[in-house]
């Protein structure tokens, strides 16, 4: 029973705090933080003052630059994904082909016909050439934009990022993390197809609660250095808290039929997230268990990689030894 009660407050808390950021980003940075300042003794001297004071000025203009660039670019995102996107999706299905049926009704004595075709033409023609090439450049553009508003949240409440040093280490973590994220998204579509009643769509969205959690979270922990694997092992050691901290997001987006809408929607309302994120303390999992659903996923990675550099890097006795591929793989943290 007390296992199941820390497991309802973490998802609880999850929740809390993955709504926290719509409060979040009205009064961020309100209060500009301060250096403390030294009292002034015998040895202070006026050179020292001034330099203090200037360093201390250079610090609050740049916390200031910090906050006006998160707050303008969720701002951009609100036009581009809500007034642009949206709402243009919103006019051509609500106002624009009820008002073409009704021309065509004053005009025809039976317009239903013609009709039915005439809706369908017209969608295929909207989506082809207004839809798909503004979802393919809102993703491009929001990519950019998220990350600026999750280094500079992170910059003002966190101080400088702690990056992964190594170039090659750096990208080789982000390319594989995307890799594993596109296998997750497949195991949580494989999922959903099972044919049992309730089960597949819970799973599903158990999946999609914590993808949604990984996607805010892996801005502030790649900022603070986090490699991949401790990651995945942190968001499945404490698996209440990131599910309920995805809960709201994924059951926003799984919601509409249409992919553009589930798009918008998510591009929309995910720079909060990015926000309550940054500013959450995740509840720790104290009973033990651990939900390792991604340990699917990186076995898959790690035998598609090992393959790939196999490939590669062929066995040459008259060189050097090569690298093993392990090497280029992710261990997967959940392993004793």
């Amino acid at each position: 029973m007390e296992s199941l009660k820390l497991t309802i407050y973490g998802f609880l808390r999850g929740v809390r705090d993955s709504i926290a950021g719509f409060v979040l980003i009205f009064r961020y940075d309100v209060e500009m933080p301060e250096n403390p300042r030294s009292s002034p003794t015998k040895e202070t001297n006026l050179a020292k003052r001034r330099a203090a004071q200037q360093a201390e000025k250079k610090q609050k203009q740049a916390l200031q630059k910090d906050e006006t660039k998160v707050t303008h670019r969720i701002v951009q995102c609100s036009i581009l994904n809500g007034a642009i996107f949206g709402l243009s999706m919103a006019f051509f299905n609500y106002i624009l082909l009820p008002g073409l049926k009704q021309v065509l009704g004053l005009f025809l004595d039976e317009a239903g016909p013609l009709w039915d075709y005439v809706r369908p033409t017209l969608t295929v023609v909207f989506n082809m050439l207004w839809v798909l090439p503004l979802f393919l450049l809102s993703k491009i553009i929001n990519i950019v934009w998220f990350q600026d508003i999750a280094d500079s949240a992170y910059r003002q409440r966190q101080g400088r990022p702690q990056l992964i040093g190594n170039i090659s280490k750096l990208v080789a973590d982000v390319l594989i993390s995307a890799f594993i994220q596109m296998l997750f998204l497949i195991q949580a579509y494989l999922v959903m197809m099972l044919p049992l009643v309730g089960v597949g769509v819970t799973l599903s969205g158990i999946h999609m609660c914590m993808i949604h959690a990984l996607y805010a979270f892996e801005y502030r922990w790649f900022n603070m250095g986090w490699e991949l694997y401790k990651r995945l092992s942190f968001i499945e050691e404490n698996w209440p808290y990131f599910m309920g901290f995805g809960f709201p997001l994924a059951l926003i987006t799984m919601y509409p039929s249409s992919i553009y809408v589930r798009g918008c929607l998510f591009a929309l309302l995910f720079p909060v997230f990015i926000i309550s994120a940054n500013e959450a303390d995740p509840v720790l999992n104290s009973n033990g268990y651990q939900m390792q659903l991604f340990s699917l996923v990186v076995g898959v990675s790690n035998r598609i990689i090992q393959i790939l550099v196999r490939k590669r890097l062929p066995p040459t006795p008259s060189q050097s030894p090569r690298p093993s591929p392990s090497h280029f793989t992710v261990s997967h943290p959940i392993r004793r």
